[in-house]
């Protein structure tokens, strides 16, 4: 469940990136399939992963 305070503040950002306001109806939809889009795809990288993929890379705090 996507919180009030969380809704707001996504309809503040909406606002700020996109020049439009959303009534909460359309803010709470959009928030809810962000959210469903993000659970579906994140997923976090191992130690073992982060070590094989930046491997090749000398400095990486010039990467983060």
């Amino acid at each position: 469940m996507i919180s009030e305070k969380f809704l707001q503040d996504f309809i503040v950002l909406y606002k700020q990136e996109f020049g439009e306001t959303l009534d909460r109806e359309e803010a709470l939809k959009q928030a809810t399939d962000l959210y469903s889009l993000v659970k579906l795809i994140y997923k976090p990288m191992t130690e073992a992963e982060w070590k094989k993929y930046t491997a090749h890379i000398d400095n990486i705090s010039d990467y983060c």
